[in-house]
């Protein structure tokens, strides 16, 4: 066997052995630590999606980084835990307040009595005002939504009325699938609230793992926190960071400080990165690329309010071509989603933290 094929086989080797066995149709769990184990979900780039996860496992008890949408996706991941552990579970971290986070707290409350809930003070404070009526506003949209989506797959065409491509159409049958287990959450649904929360820093302890959950300012919403094990150089990021496409809420986000927020992480100099969304990043290079973007629309949107334009002025000002080129490609999915998770929602949202600091 020649030298760049025993490599290979070695490589491929490594790579098997750090997934673990018995894995689910719609997630992989991946060990990238000692003790250290992460839910990748395996659901294709869409509009509807579910939450990775992370469980760090210590010789008594367990601390989760953050739930799914409902509550059968995450008794799924809970049934993977148990294939790694016995050990019951202390803490359940929210990287963040969004349901497809946040939802699926109930099954460890359930499972677990003592178990305690982390997320930052704004999380609690968003979850039972302003989340519950988004949650509603939501869940209302849902059917039609649906609806339409299975329209599509029925008439083989996609938003702009074009013929489905196997790449849409594959998207659109993971959006209707996922988007059916958003409407098993029952109306007038109460999200288990924090029962410890943190405006900066705070530090747990388990065993030989030393877990600092930060908050580096605001960025996705204004509660986002990151998970780092300095032992280990790994960043949990929650959605701060998602692949293929950020996912910014014109409303919710702060492209005007979310650049910033990036570069401390960056600072953090982590050599793995659990996105909210997305692969295992064992480089800072997709993060590079969030953070320029978030800085460019910044940037842009500014100039723009200084010149006095109105937000729809801004809208056609501000060029993100270059940007649509690196995440989207050619791909018509991923370009559907940089314009409906980037173009507007971030103009808007760099438009908003501009006036206000104008």
């Amino acid at each position: 066997m020649g030298k760049s094929k025993t490599l290979l086989f070695f490589v491929c080797l490594f790579l098997l052995s750090q997934t673990v066995s018995g894995q689910s149709k719609h997630f992989d769990t991946v060990k990238i630590a000692e003790g250290v184990y992460t839910v990748i979900r395996k659901d294709p780039p869409g509009f509807a999606v579910e939450s990775n996860s992370v469980f760090i496992i210590g010789d008594k008890d367990v601390i989760v980084v953050d739930a799914q949408s409902n509550i059968a996706k995450t008794k799924e991941v809970l049934a993977a835990l148990k294939k790694l552990t016995k050990n019951p579970v202390k803490y359940v971290v929210n990287t963040h307040w969004h349901d497809d986070h946040i939802i699926g707290n109930q099954v460890y409350r359930d499972a677990f009595m003592d178990v305690e809930f982390i997320a930052h003070a704004k999380t609690r404070a968003y979850l039972p005002t302003t989340g519950m009526a988004n949650r509603e506003k939501f869940h209302q949209g849902i059917p039609s939504f649906l609806d339409q989506l299975r329209n599509l797959v029925k008439t083989n065409k996609n938003f702009r009325g074009e013929p489905l491509n196997e790449e849409e159409r594959i998207s659109l049958l993971s959006d209707i699938f996922l988007g059916e287990g958003y409407m098993t959450v029952p109306k007038g649904f109460e999200p288990i609230l924090p029962t410890i929360t943190i405006d900066e820093k705070l530090t747990l302890y388990q065993d030989k793992h030393k877990i600092e959950i930060k908050y580096l300012g605001r960025g996705h919403t204004s509660g986002d926190i990151v998970i780092y094990l300095p032992q280990n150089n790994i960043v949990i990021a929650g959605d701060l960071i998602v692949y293929p496409v950020p996912f910014i809420g014109g409303d919710q986000s702060h492209v005007g400080d979310w650049g910033a927020t990036l570069e401390k992480l960056l600072e953090l100099k982590p050599t793995i990165i659990i996105p909210g969304h997305g692969p295992i990043m064992r480089d800072d290079s997709y993060t590079k690329l969030v953070t320029r973007l978030m800085n460019s629309v910044k940037e842009q949107t500014s100039i723009a309010v200084a010149r006095g334009e109105t937000l729809e002025q801004a809208r056609k000002s501000v060029n993100l071509d270059e940007y649509r080129k690196l995440f989207a490609g050619e791909s018509k999915v991923k370009n559907t989603l940089f314009s409906n998770y980037v173009t507007g929602p971030a103009v808007m949202s760099a438009f908003g933290d501009a006036v206000i600091k104008k």
